[in-house]
């Protein structure tokens, strides 16, 4: 009995020693202050907000045991020298201290308080970085420096780098979530920085934030799209743009919300638009808003800065095409003026970035080298081209709740052709012009009368204009002809935010189009001039909304158009929906009637010098039909460990298109009547990131078919029907210096070849080319590389600058865009082969303040 109570106090003995020396290793052992952190909150019932990157390598020894929650938080500073703020009284954020040149900060929502996810943070011009649970680090800054903080569904903030290089801790940073936007962000940096995918199916461009891609030093707006499946451009100009075998005609252009009829600069080769004050650029392909009328193709809506920086920044520079400055100025806390200026300097100095433009944008026309010397008639020529852009706009709040804007642009392309008679009995000279322009004004008024209802007001005008004069110098015949689009509107929106999952947007669109074509010739005596006009009247209605799990995301609504001319009412319904299947995958559909009463003819043979043969015309509801469209698409999205996948199939039926603005070149090119095309196919990127580097893969696959009932054959390839387009990329980030490498391939176009017999015809009184089939065979393949890089650096602290480099077509590959045959005077073919860009090298060098 001894022996058994014995051993029993000795077992029990130790019992409590080893319980005892486990506790003491237990308030000596180090654990992570993840651990501790989560044993705080169920011990208070507090939550702690913070990104996982502050605290994974943190690890303590947990000795906080019977203390308080204010002695646990004290305890926690000591040991981690990390910030502890309350944001309220059961929500604390945990925040770092910072070192010499590194700025870093929390974005928070105000209302929700919880961070703010998918945030892009950069400092101005420079490629952006994405906030990762709302936390956001920048090396490298110095005093004075912009910081901008933008999102889709909060305002973009502008600070100034002292604001964070004046604290000892990580800035906490407050925003409230913008009443009209309910859309969450799909990927940031889609193919690189700045390019952002979102649940309503759109991407958008942060202009200022952007990273390189191939081909381009400069954020040139339009050309920046192009790198998106289903985005081309069949003859390589951006005044050409292609989205999922449409036309150009049948994009909505919009900038500052105001209708652009013009797009491109040296006649389509560069953006009309300078990047430099543009906030965003938003692609819609397919579901776009209902609010948006026009554009059965495809949306693009570029929107300049709207918010006053508390600090003005600008900068200017120069490539060997044209030179630019921009400002952004904060005249008070209430209003701000930014403005941006922009010439050509092709008409100074010769480059060889011109040389190849010019060859490129010039070829097959009146136009030809300039100082070309004499032909057979003793005739010699000489030409000088300008362009020119600028804009201003200023802002004006007159409280954070009412705010008005006001935007201005004009651009501007100009072309003098000079040719000169010598012989031993006569002399004599001509000279041809051609002008160019469009001109956009608008007013915006944005009112918040609660924190749910909000109202925007929108006046806009919009002109566009081609004046041509050509004269023929043998014999003194002279042709005007002009080209005018006039469009005045009135837009009111009504946003209501039931609670934070849905919201309803409510509006009515007026606006009066006129269009003018005007020919004047002198020998024989000839003046024609048709105008025609349009009003229309639209009411719509769209609602924006996501589950509680933000899970899935809809846009749905429908736009009412009346069309006083042919007293005629179209319904045009919209929608938009994702669903996340998983943390990893999405999956989506869209849907869109649409219509519009503009379009492009397109006469190769007659107008404007045979350098802008697009003339903008008017529906009249019979030879001219009004265009409408059908389209739906769905596809899925898979992300995961900076790896994106997206695959989407899509269809599209476009009824209305007439042959006048097919370009036919071929037994069609003047036979007048309209059909209709349609569009199907798939597109497919593949995009691997990592934090300096960028690779990505695109496929379009597509079928593109006509149908004219009185055509023969009625059914046959489309102008655009690109079967297969492989698109190559990938960037490089190396301290400042970015390297982009790019390459295109695509099948060639169709086209339509003469019979192999007989296939000249003369009737008696002219001679006509005898074609096969429209359309039946193809240009041969298409092949391009291009390469780009630049290099940021300091000139002083205040002053930033950028010198870049880039070569299109570094391997010259020689493309076929188009082949077209003629009758020469011998009766025999001649064959006209419009090709591709050369090698072409450009320079830019920036400042930025």
């Amino acid at each position: 009995m001894k022996f058994k109570v014995s051993t029993y106090f000795l077992v029990l003995s130790c019992y409590f020693f080893s319980f005892h020396a486990n506790s003491q290793d237990l308030e000596t052992k180090k654990i992570t202050l993840f651990e501790v952190l989560t044993s705080v909150e169920k011990q208070y019932s507090v939550s702690f907000t913070y990104a996982n990157k502050i605290i994974e390598e943190i690890k303590i020894v947990p000795n906080i045991k019977g203390l308080s929650l204010k002695e646990t938080i004290n305890y926690l500073k000591s040991k981690t020298q990390l910030s502890f703020i309350y944001l309220t009284p059961t929500n604390i954020l945990i925040n770092k201290p910072i070192k010499k040149n590194l700025i870093c900060g929390y974005l928070v929502d105000i209302n929700l308080k919880i961070p703010i996810e998918g945030v892009s943070v950069a400092v101005l011009n420079r490629n952006s970085i994405s906030a990762i649970d709302g936390y956001f680090e920048l090396d490298n800054v110095t005093a004075n420096q912009i910081i901008t903080i933008s999102h889709l569904s909060y305002p973009t903030i502008y600070l100034n780098s002292n604001d964070f290089l004046s604290k000892s801790n990580c800035l906490t940073i407050n925003n409230t979530q913008k009443v009209e936007m309910l859309n969450e962000v799909i990927l940031n940096n889609y193919l690189t920085s700045g390019i952002t995918i979102t649940t309503n199916n759109t991407i958008t461009i942060d202009v200022l934030n952007s990273g390189i891609l191939p081909g381009l030093i400069e954020p040139d707006i339009l050309q920046k799209i192009q790198a998106i499946p289903g985005i081309s451009s069949i003859n390589e100009t951006i005044s050409n743009i292609n989205i999922r075998g449409g036309s150009n005609d049948q994009n909505l252009l919009l900038w500052d919300d105001i209708r652009m009829y013009h797009s491109g600069h040296f006649f389509g080769l560069i953006s009309a638009f300078n990047p430099y004050l543009t906030d965003k650029v938003t692609l819609t392909k397919n579901g776009t808003s209902a609010q948006y009328n026009d554009g059965v193709s495809g949306t693009i809506n570029i929107e300049s800065i709207n918010e006053i920086s508390k600090k003005p920044f600008g900068g200017g520079g120069f490539n060997l095409l044209s030179a630019d400055a921009f400002a952004h100025i904060s005249i008070s806390n209430n209003i701000g003026f930014q403005f941006t200026g922009r010439r050509a300097i092709t008409d100074i100095i010769n480059t060889p970035t011109f040389e190849q433009y010019y060859k490129k944008t010039f070829q097959d026309s009146k136009i030809t080298a300039s100082n070309a010397g004499l032909d057979e008639n003793n005739i010699s020529n000489n030409s000088t081209f300008n362009f020119f852009d600028y804009s201003f706009k200023i802002l004006y709040n007159f409280n954070k709740n009412h705010k008005l804007r006001l935007s201005y642009l004009k651009v501007d392309n100009q072309l003098h052709f000079d040719e000169f008679l010598q012989s031993e009995t006569i002399s004599d000279s001509k000279t041809s012009e051609l002008e160019q322009s469009n001109v956009a004004v608008g007013l915006h008024s944005t009112n918040q009368w609660s924190s749910n209802f909000r109202t925007l007001f929108h006046t806009y005008y919009t002109k566009y204009n081609v004046h041509a004069e050509n004269f023929t110098l043998l014999n003194d015949q002279r042709l005007i002809q002009i080209n005018e689009v006039l469009e005045t509107g009135i837009k009111l929106n009504t946003y209501y935010k039931f609670n934070k999952n849905i919201q309803l947007l409510n509006g009515y669109h007026y606006y009066e189009l006129g269009i003018t074509n005007s020919e004047d010739v002198n020998l024989p005596l000839f003046i024609r001039t048709i105008k025609n006009v349009i009003r229309n009247h639209a009411v719509y209605s769209e609602i924006n909304a996501f589950s509680n799990n933000n899970k899935t995301f809809i846009n749905a609504g429908f736009r009412v158009n009346y069309l006083e001319k042919f007293n005629n009412f179209i319904i045009e319904p919209r929608v938009q929906a994702l669903h996340k299947i998983s943390s990893n995958i999405s999956f989506k559909i869209a849907g869109e009637f649409k219509s519009q009463n503009a379009t492009q003819i397109i006469d190769l043979q007659e107008d404007f010098l045979g350098v802008e043969n697009n003339r903008w015309t008017l529906a009249d509801n019979n030879e001219i039909p009004i265009i409408k469209s059908k389209q739906a698409s769905a596809g899925i999205n898979y992300k995961k460990n900076n790896f994106f996948v997206d695959v989407e199939g899509f269809y599209k039926f476009v009824d209305g298109i007439t042959t006048a603005n097919q370009g036919f070149q071929n037994q069609n090119q003047h036979i007048k009547t309209s059909g209709s095309y349609i569009s199907k196919g798939i597109e497919f990127l593949a995009n691997k990131k990592t934090e300096n580097f960028s690779i990505w893969v695109g496929y379009t696959y597509n079928i593109n078919d006509y149908e004219f009932k009185e055509l023969t054959p009625a059914v046959f390839p489309n102008n655009l029907d690109i079967t297969h387009s492989i698109s190559f990329g990938n960037t490089l980030t190396l301290n400042n210096i970015d390297v982009a490498l790019g390459l295109n391939w695509r099948t060639g176009k169709p086209h339509t070849t003469p019979t192999s017999n007989n296939a000249v015809t003369n009737n008696g009184i002219s001679s006509s080319i005898s074609y096969n089939q429209p359309n039946s065979e193809r240009l041969p393949n298409y092949f391009r590389a291009d390469i780009s890089s630049t290099y940021n650096f300091k000139l002083s602290k205040k002053v930033n600058g950028m010198a870049g480099i880039s070569i299109l077509n570094f391997l010259d590959t020689k493309n076929t865009l188009n082949t077209y045959y003629e009758v020469n005077t011998e009766n025999s073919i001649d064959v006209t082969n419009n090709t591709s860009i050369g090698i072409t090298p450009n320079l830019t060098f920036r400042v930025y303040f």
